[in-house]
């Protein structure tokens, strides 16, 4: 009588979880129709960044933009490496 009602409960838990996987299964095909039909809008430039020219971005006076700026790398002031 134990072995049954063992077997019933395996059967039945193994039952919901197939319900449970086929539920979310036809939801996520649900929203990747809904993505489907989404319309796309182009990205543009931020607001924050200025463009970037050959001399860096325009109205940035930072010290990784004079680095990046800089003819050598001792002119670019970078940390020390202290071993």
């Amino acid at each position: 009588m134990r072995r049954l009602r063992i077997r019933w409960t395996v059967l039945l838990t193994l039952l919901a979880v197939l319900a449970a996987a086929g539920g979310v299964a036809v939801s996520a095909e649900a929203t990747l129709e809904d993505l489907g039909h989404a319309q796309l809008q182009p990205s543009g430039f931020p607001d924050l960044l200025g463009p970037i020219t050959e001399v860096g971005r325009v109205g940035w006076d930072c010290a990784p933009e004079r680095a990046a700026r800089a003819v050598t790398a001792r002119a670019a002031e970078l940390p020390a490496d202290h071993r």
